[in-house]
Parts: structure tokens; sequence; C-alpha cells
């Protein structure tokens, strides 16, 4: 009987995009990886937001986004800040808004070292701060990395 080799094949030919097996296998990375866009702003590429997630939920999960993320030769792998003056007012006034609320930059409450996203090969954009907020880092050197222990 070739029923079980026919039902395998049909399974093969229906692949579930990739966002929703990770919506079923890692919900919770999923919703935090929405909101870190949400927050962040339009500079956050979807991939490199769930890599960031990844990394700050556990150090170990850095073999896995390697091999997620793909080099871009014009760019050096790392954290890039963009140019306030060059941000319309609109997102000006979000950003404002955001860092009256928090203090700190989407990136910046994520916890992960700049080293670690440079290893990672990732390409993030950082927020540029305005003129009148104190300097804040997103080497977030000051604080150590909690292990998980689950």
């Amino acid at each position: 009987m070739s029923g079980g080799q026919e039902g395998s094949d049909r399974f093969r030919e229906r692949t579930l995009p990739l966002t929703t097996v990770r919506w079923l296998l890692a919900p919770r990375w999923q919703w935090r990886t929405r909101r870190l866009r949400a927050a962040h702003g339009p500079t956050l590429a979807y991939e490199a937001a769930w890599c960031l997630v990844a990394l700050a939920d556990d150090v170990d999960n850095l073999p896995y986004v390697r091999r997620r993320t793909r080099p871009v030769p014009s760019a050096p792998a790392g954290v890039m800040v963009d140019v306030w003056a060059q941000l319309d007012p609109g997102e000006q006034q979000r950003r404002r808004a955001w860092l009256t609320r928090h203090n700190r930059t989407p990136l910046h409450m994520l916890g992960v070292p700049e080293e670690l996203i440079e290893l990672a090969g990732l390409h993030v954009t950082e927020w540029a701060l305005p003129p009148d907020v104190p300097s804040i880092s997103l080497v977030v050197q000051q604080r150590p990395r909690p292990r998980r222990t689950d």
C-alpha cells in the first residue's frame, strides 16, 4: 500500500509560514518580538527583533541566532545609531514620549549587550537620543546577565 507515502508527500507540500511555526513553538517570543518592533519602530526588521528576543531570553541561543542571521556584506554586524535631526517630527515626538515614560530605549530595556549583538551577526539600528536627553548606552554592562534557571 502506498497510502503512507502519499500522505507524507502531501504533508511536505503543505508547509506553514515561518511566523506561524514560530507562534506555535514559542508564543511568548513572538509576543515579545511584536512588542519590541512596535516600540522600536520601523527600523528594526522582524528577523532581527526575533533574534534579539531569543538572545535576551537566554545567551545559549547564540548558535541558533547565528544560523538565522544573513550576513550583509555592505554593513558590518553590530549596532548603528540613527540621526535625530533626520527623523520626521512624528517619530521624534513618539520617541520623546517613550523616553519620558521609560527613561531607556526599547533595545536598552531588552538588555542584550552590544558585543552579543555583534557576535550574533545582527545589524541593529539604535535610537539617536534628543539633544536635551542625557546619554544612555546600549551597552548594557552595568547589570549582570541573569541566567535562566527553569
